[in-house]
């Protein structure tokens, strides 16, 4: 089973190294290396180039490529999904690492279950300090499916899974130029409808936390925006399956809680970027209650977030 591991550069002239490092000393053989080199204005590009000539055995299995303009991390994600050409794919942050055995353990439990994609369990670290095990959900493929579908109950982080490379006929659009903040929500919300799915509590993945990405750097509207667009490509991923279920409904109910938290956006020109018309009754009371002058907003949240349960 072959495996191309795909990573965004930007940025990273300090980080790139070490994650480099751990890609390449991978236990899992049968790997290919994409880095896709987001037009950084640093010297990441000429670090992971060192690195690369330290491991001659994986050298051939290394291409690095460059977007022709900045392209923000959605549309790096889709220019390196466009170069996959193995059995399986996964994500790796480039200020992030991965264990020895990540691949190998994935790649040994996909073959065990033939599922589409493969969580596994990572850590936090960072400041010299290394987070306990967060592990992947355990739950049933229709209770995960929901709980992915209403957000904020599991992560959608890309990265940390395993990817059957077949995954991009079912949703061929999974990331797009544009939509940077929420784009994981936008890839994982609509993967899941169309997937099957298998775990393992074995850690896969190290995410460090010691500073944010350059690419969760947004302007506060331009972040909003980018989120507003995800959302309504979610919509209408829905709509074409024929069925929104509820659990969809109230994921992109969290969009309108946005305008009572900030100046940056109006509830108007929520409805006019995603165009939503809610269908379940539950839906339809909270988006007039998120839509309200007159009710208040502490109570419409706290019957926003207890749906947002009883839904999963």
């Amino acid at each position: 089973m072959t495996v191309t591991i795909l990573v965004p550069v930007y940025g990273v002239e300090r980080y790139i190294a070490e994650c480099a490092e751990s890609l390449f000393g991978q236990t899992y053989k049968d790997i290919e290396y994409v880095f896709c080199d987001d037009c950084t204005p640093d010297k990441s590009i000429d670090v992971l180039k060192e690195v690369v000539e330290r491991y001659p055995e994986r050298k051939e299995h290394v291409r690095i490529i460059r977007n022709e303009h900045n392209m923000g991390i959605g549309g790096t994600r889709a220019h390196l999904l466009s170069e996959v050409k193995s059995d399986c794919f996964c994500f790796a942050d480039s200020d992030d690492i991965l264990p020895e055995n990540a691949i190998e353990s994935l790649v040994k439990r996909m073959q065990e279950t033939d599922v589409d994609i493969v969580d596994g369990a990572y850590q936090e670290f960072g400041n010299g300090d290394m987070g306990k095990s967060i592990m992947p959900c355990h739950d049933s493929l229709v209770k995960y499916r929901r709980k992915v579908q209403v957000g904020n109950l599991v992560r959608h982080q890309v990265w940390g899974r395993l990817y059957k490379s077949e995954v991009m006929e079912r949703v061929p659009d999974l990331f797009e130029e544009g939509i940077d903040m929420a784009e994981d929500y936008c890839a994982m919300t609509r993967l899941v409808a169309v997937t099957t799915r298998a775990w393992t509590d074995e850690v896969v993945y190290l995410y460090r936390v010691e500073q944010q990405s350059f690419y969760s750097k947004e302007l506060p509207r331009r972040g909003i925006l980018s989120r507003l667009r995800a959302t309504k490509k979610v919509l209408s991923f829905y709509h074409m399956q024929g069925h929104l279920p509820l659990s969809v409904e109230v994921g992109i109910l969290d969009v309108y809680r946005i305008p009572h938290l900030t100046s940056s956006i109006t509830i108007a020109e929520t409805d006019e970027a995603i165009q939503y018309v809610p269908e379940h009754t539950t839906a339809r009371i909270l988006y007039g209650l998120l839509h309200s002058e007159v009710f208040p907003y502490r109570v419409s949240d706290a019957l926003y977030r207890f749906i947002r349960l009883l839904s999963v």
